[in-house]
């Protein structure tokens, strides 16, 4: 069986396993990080955090008959707070028109902007290569059960909700954009600013122009890059558009991938989200595959806990005695059904 849940410290070796495939911001490479995001995870699950606006919150993706953890995502409550803000780069277009010479460009210009009350984010999303197509949905997964917490607790999240796309690499791990920009200013390659990002952004405040910059100076094969998804990515961005997330006129500082946003309440799995309550008996008999697929998730007596679940004619999820042992739930308790897109 397939479980979402919260991340424990015995996974360790598993998330540093996972994100050395990553090795992003969110999810550096970075053993001692990695100890350290868990150990936040775990506290803000149980609330322990003086201030919900610092929470970030770990889910894996277990493997119950293999006793692996097979993928990560994760949930910032707040992406820029006072002394931590939120860095991207504006997408605005100027038009400039000579009727003397007869020509007309449109420059796409870059400015570097912040805000120190930011919105939620959503990242750190990464599935072991064997399990990508697996009949249980687990990219799907791993993406939708953010949004299944986010409605049993909406109070600590804000309204708005973004995500960052990574941008595609060339072959030898370098970044165009950051080659032709972020690196001209800093002086740090790529994986080291990225890093230094993960624990401080005040070098981007203070290396980076204030003005805008013309991507026009830029050579064409930057150009083409800035604003789209790593190849990578592209599976994660179609269910997010799905379910209501649209391009942003923003890009990441460092790799020029693009921002999505949706309002928090607007998106389909917040809002479709249906609340019910366990039956006294299981589902008992065998599920046909090919049904259609919702997650279910519960806070029970093992903490918050999700499972892919088929749905029968009438639109209600199958639970079967496994299924409500996994997620620690039984008769009379609540459940929350979150449709898969």
């Amino acid at each position: 069986m397939l479980i979402l849940r919260e991340i424990a410290g015995g996974d360790l070796d598993a998330l540093v396993s996972l994100a050395e495939q990553l090795d992003s911001m969110n999810l550096p490479s970075d053993r001692e990080f990695l100890v350290e995001r868990i150990e936040l995870s775990r506290r803000s699950f149980a609330q322990e955090v003086g201030d919900w606006r610092d929470a970030i919150y770990v889910f894996v993706l277990e493997d119950t008959d293999a006793r692996q953890c097979i993928g990560t995502s994760m949930i910032i409550a707040k992406h820029g707070r006072p002394g931590n803000p939120y860095y991207w780069l504006s997408v605005t277009t100027e038009e400039r028109r000579s009727n003397e010479i007869g020509k007309r460009f449109v420059h796409t210009r870059l400015q570097l902007r912040s805000s120190e009350d930011g919105p939620s984010e959503i990242g750190g999303i990464i599935v072991e290569p064997d399990y990508r197509g697996h009949p249980e949905k687990c990219g799907k997964a791993l993406s939708i059960v953010r949004f299944a917490y986010m409605s049993w607790h909406p109070e600590r999240f804000e309204r708005d909700v973004i995500a960052e796309m990574l941008s595609p690499f060339d072959a030898d791990g370098c970044n165009r954009l950051w080659d032709a920009f972020g690196a001209k200013f800093t002086g740090l390659p790529y994986r080291e600013a990225d890093h230094l990002s993960a624990r401080s952004k005040q070098f981007i405040a203070d290396l980076f122009p204030v003005d805008p910059v013309y991507a026009t100076l830029f050579p064409p094969e930057v150009q083409e890059v800035i604003g789209k998804p790593n190849e990578t990515a592209k599976a994660a961005l179609r269910i997010l558009e799905t379910i209501g997330f649209r391009p942003l006129d923003q890009v990441d500082p460092f790799d020029g991938g693009p921002y999505l946003g949706a309002a928090r309440d607007a998106i389909s799995s917040v809002r479709d989200r249906r609340e019910l309550v366990l039956p006294g008996v299981p589902f008992e008999g065998d599920l046909a595959p090919g049904d259609v697929l919702a997650l279910i998730s519960a806070e029970g007596q093992l903490g918050f806990r999700a499972t892919v679940v088929p749905l029968d004619p009438g639109d209600a999820p199958i639970v079967s005695k496994a299924c409500r042992e996994a997620l620690g739930v039984t008769a009379g308790d609540r459940v929350l059904v979150t449709p898969l897109p």
